[in-house]
């Protein structure tokens, strides 16, 4: 696919991998163009046959994105009664969009390659792996709390949820910024990578997913999504039913012949 550009994304596609660079300079500050931009995109992507994998990073060097634009919210009018109910439509509005992009069918992979702080960090969340480049530099994490306010964007939802409770409660109390190697540690990256020859580790991860059944991929993921989200026991219903769906494609056909034959598979997508 040739590379497009948008006003706030450059999207490109080689070897069913979709590449997303967020490019809203200084920082990607999270503004609703850019989310709408992102779930717009991943809309187009989830039905295109060219697309298995999805790689969101940023265009912008040493900044994934680097949360809200504070100067915007320095300008409410706190003495407006109004104000309190408007600024929460702007939490809500994150909170919808940003599940629109966790609930994305393929795989999608959060290469941050710089700082992804509040927002930044709420939307890396929203990916199922999330690798972070170990330059001694970039940090992430949920550092509201040290501007007087709170997650919008799922933060409070999805961090302890991945983490757990406890170690979630103390990022977001103390607003830590954690490098790499850290936050691989608690678990809120998938791995801490080195700065040289990133973008082509995370990439060539991606290839390997994209090499997998397309139709699995996405029926594993809708189960896990409904594990977390529904009340307990559901999430078994979801993958009880995904299990039988997959086992019905030409896809799981073709993997159990070839393990029997001992031969690489080619999945088709069907």
């Amino acid at each position: 696919m040739r590379p497009m550009t948008l006003d706030l994304l450059e999207v490109s596609t080689d070897q069913f991998v979709t590449t997303l660079r967020m490019n809203r300079p200084p920082v990607n500050a999270l503004v609703p163009e850019l989310q709408e931009q992102l779930v717009e995109t991943l809309n187009r992507l989830k039905d295109s046959e060219d697309t298995r994998v999805v790689i969101l990073t940023s265009a912008i060097d040493r900044v994934f994105m680097a949360g809200a634009d504070i100067k915007e919210m320095a300008a409410f009018d706190r003495e407006n009664p109004s104000t309190l109910e408007r600024v929460a439509q702007v939490s809500r509005r994150s909170q919808a969009a940003f599940t629109e992009i966790e609930h994305f069918a393929k795989p999608l992979i959060a290469a941050i390659n710089g700082h992804a702080l509040g927002g930044g960090c709420e939307l890396a969340l929203t990916c199922d792996y999330r690798f972070m480049v170990d330059d001694g530099r970039a940090t992430i994490g949920q550092n509201e709390t040290a501007l007087g306010l709170i997650p919008g964007a799922g933060g409070t939802q999805r961090l302890p949820r991945l983490i757990g409770r406890g170690p979630a409660s103390e990022l977001i109390y103390e607003g830590a910024r954690l490098k790499a190697p850290r936050a691989a540690a608690v678990g809120l990256v998938n791995a801490a990578l080195p700065a040289d020859g990133f973008a082509e580790a995370v990439m060539e991860r991606a290839r390997r997913l994209a090499r997998m059944p397309p139709i699995a991929l996405r029926l594993a993921k809708e189960a896990i999504i409904a594990g977390l989200e529904r009340p307990p026991g559901k999430g078994y219903e979801v993958e009880a039913e995904n299990f039988g769906r997959a086992a019905m494609t030409e896809d799981a056909m073709m993997g159990i012949m070839s393990f029997i034959s001992k031969q690489e598979p080619e999945f088709k997508g069907k």
